[in-house]
């Protein structure tokens, strides 16, 4: 991102360093040699004397005091976050300014969460909590080498930040017998302090940007809570939940820093930019179609109706294809505004956001509501297109990307989208412009959560996800081969191939797409290849390694009778002579167990079990769907007004149920059969009965 310092205007925490120490006297800045700087901060509100009228500029300056002086000066608001060290307390006077500067990533603890806050700061202590600031406040820098005689004493973990402040010219060495020293491990005087910290607010003050905080009375978990169930969405197309990690990530203004695009969220949209009219049609408009040479438009625009008019540019300009659809080069219409062959028209038209090009007719509707909205130039489109968007986003209160999205002052209603990136995806297009300016101020409204978690990292890929349990525990089974995935959709990388038939377990679904436990493996599969009902997969189990179905004395089990040569049972599903488990009289009555390729795992009345070929087999309960044009439906009751509870596929081989003596059960029409444990109806009008799996 371009360089962009900041002027902050924000509400400060007032809290005075009062600390008993040995007075100086009222007179003991004057003639110091940092006398000038601590009169600056002194004069800003940054810094506060002592009771008895002194600064003490050559005292050491603790951590806790550097912190509050920091935390002052950046005029950050107070952070209601959760204290993470164990030896500062909340009655403490630095207590508010060391959380609210931890959560905001200018500092950290030592091992074992403490603060050491009375211990004096070293000045590469100093330059790491500096160079942090000036991050947060979106401050780039390139990095100087060092020309310290002792930079090998400087600990490795401070040498970017040390490089980074030097090319700022914010922090120098201290020359010692002709030699230039950095002293990392000295420590440093509030007169030292000053001088670093007038070079810092240059720094920030050079630039133009103004940055304010919104503070809402309520935790950040409360603003999840509701979220979570307004059903977030992962993707754009809307097909997969977000799991409640990533609404967090997205939702937590603390994870985005000033230096990145996706800050733009918080950019009060209400406010201008003070672009230069020359610059942006030289930079950003030209060879933009109809949008060319348009800049005073949007800036009028943006001046009539408080609306940001980068925000306007990249509207249209993503709404447009840069100014060449077909609603932005002109349509024309007669005078009713229906749209016409051109050498009929009366008018001619323009629509460069899109309003009323609805999905159905997006030419005649986008025309129609330009015609009567009387847009007869691009100007007048831009203009007029502009008054829509501050009435109906920005000036109802909702006046950053953030807000739209997440809308904090009502969470959950109204929101304008349910993609948890939909503010940040909306940012490219604008800092893709403001990179090409030079001429521009940034006025940005952050929101600020009690409770606000700090910066956390964008949850991994598959943890994007929610998992929904509601079919937790239940057994599926796969109908074809099927890939097994880290995550719900095919980017993610394959874990391992099921086989047609394999049994798996459900953890959860998202999206059409189920997480399965199977063989101690964990992923996701498409629920398109995946039936609870184990028979609907007999459509393809000629070529299935394995098929488990239930056990012998089940109701809903496969039933046939031996047939053809005397049939053999063998210990595996091969013929070998040392493999026989022993010779069945034919017609003997069996209960299929299992299917694998050819062969079928029976068992006879004695439940004694072995494989036989598939043609030694004719089964008694097997229906197979008929080759119809739809899906058949399978009915609660046994009538055309029985509630349909489920369907099977064209060719689908179904189980049905029968009575003690082996004949099916049918009423009227309607054959009774297995579906998901239940016994159900079908007609018989869509279904035949099949003696083998051939």
């Amino acid at each position: 991102m371009k360089k962009i310092h900041k002027l902050l205007c924000v509400p400060v925490i007032a809290v005075t360093i009062s600390l008993p120490q040995t007075a100086y006297g009222s007179s003991d800045l004057k003639g110091h040699y940092f006398e000038k700087s601590m009169l600056s901060l002194i004069e800003k509100g940054i810094i506060d004397g002592y009771s008895d009228g002194s600064y003490r500029p050559d005292r050491l300056i603790t951590r806790a005091e550097f912190t509050m002086l920091l935390v002052r000066a950046l005029h950050l608001p107070v952070t209601k976050a959760t204290n993470p060290y164990q030896d500062i307390d909340q009655g403490d006077w630095y207590y508010e300014a060391i959380v609210t500067a931890t959560s905001n990533n200018l500092i950290g603890g030592y091992p074992g969460n403490v603060f050491r806050p009375n211990k004096s700061i070293s000045r590469q202590e100093m330059a790491a909590m500096i160079k942090r600031a000036l991050d947060m406040k979106g401050v780039e820098a390139e990095k100087a080498s060092l020309p310290f005689t002792d930079t090998a004493q400087i600990n490795q973990m401070f040498i970017g930040a040390i490089e980074s402040l030097v090319a700022l010219q914010i922090i120098a060495g201290k020359e010692k017998q002709g030699e230039l020293y950095f002293a990392p491990l000295d420590h440093t005087t509030r007169g030292e302090m000053s001088a670093i910290f007038n070079r810092m607010l240059k720094q920030l003050d050079d630039e133009k940007l103004t940055i304010s905080y919104t503070e809402y009375p309520y935790d950040f978990k409360e603003m999840v809570d509701i979220q979570v169930t307004r059903t977030p969405k992962v993707d754009g197309a809307g097909n997969f939940i977000a799991s409640r990690s990533l609404v967090e990530y997205y939702a937590n203004p603390n994870n985005f820093s000033p230096n990145s695009s996706d800050y733009l969220q918080f950019l009060d949209l209400s406010k201008q930019t003070l672009l230069d009219t020359n610059e942006i049609n030289s930079k950003v408009l030209n060879n933009k179609g109809t949008l060319s040479g348009q800049a005073a438009a949007f800036i009028n625009a943006g001046k009539a109706y408080n609306v940001n008019e980068i925000y306007l540019m990249a509207h249209a300009l993503h709404e447009t294809g840069n100014g060449t659809s077909t609603l932005a080069s002109g349509i024309p219409v007669d005078e009713k505004g229906n749209v016409v062959a051109k050498e009929k028209a009366t008018r001619t038209v323009y629509n460069m956001y899109g309003y009323g090009a609805v999905d159905s007719n997006p030419i005649n509707g986008g025309a129609k509501y330009a015609f009567q909205n009387k847009w007869f130039s691009p100007a007048e489109a831009i203009i007029g297109g502009a008054k829509d968007i501050a009435d109906n986003y920005i000036n109802d209160g909702q006046n950053t990307l953030y807000k739209m999205r997440w809308n904090p002052d009502s969470p959950g209603y109204p929101q304008y989208a349910t993609h948890v990136r939909w503010a940040v995806l909306q940012t490219s297009k604008m800092q893709e412009i403001y990179s090409l300016l030079d001429s521009y101020v940034l006025h940005y409204e952050v929101p600020s959560f009690q409770k606000q978690p700090n910066a956390a990292s964008l949850p991994s890929a598959e943890e994007h996800y929610n998992v929904n349990t509601n079919r937790e525990g239940q057994t599926m089974y796969t109908t074809a081969n099927l890939n097994l995935r880290v995550g719900p959709t095919t980017s993610f990388n394959i874990i391992k191939t099921l086989a047609k038939g394999s049994r798996v377990s459900i953890i959860g679904e998202n999206g059409g797409w189920y997480k399965i436990s199977v063989d101690g493996n964990s992923g996701w599969v498409s629920g398109n290849y995946l039936s609870s009902n184990q028979y609907n997969i007999l459509n393809s189990i000629i070529d299935s390694p394995s098929i488990e179905v239930p056990i012998v004395n089940s109701a809903d089990h496969l039933f046939g009778q031996l047939t053809g040569q005397p049939p053999i049972l063998y210990k595996e599903p091969t013929i070998s002579d040392d493999n026989i488990v022993k010779e069945l009289p034919l017609q003997t009555d069996v209960a299929v167990l299992e299917i694998k390729g050819d062969w079928l795992l029976v068992a006879d009345q004695e439940n004694e079990q072995g494989w036989v070929h598939k043609d030694n087999v004719m089964l008694g309960n097997l229906l197979k769907v008929q080759d119809i044009d739809t899906r058949l439906h399978i009915r609660e009751t046994p009538s055309l007004e029985g509630k349909v509870i489920g369907s099977f596929e064209p060719s689908a081989y179904l189980v049905g149920n029968t009575t003690s003596d082996g004949k099916p059960i049918k009423e009227g029409a309607w054959y009774q059969v297995f579906y998901d444990g239940a016994q159900v109806w079908v007609h018989e009008d869509y279904v035949l009965f099949h003696d083998t799996l051939n």
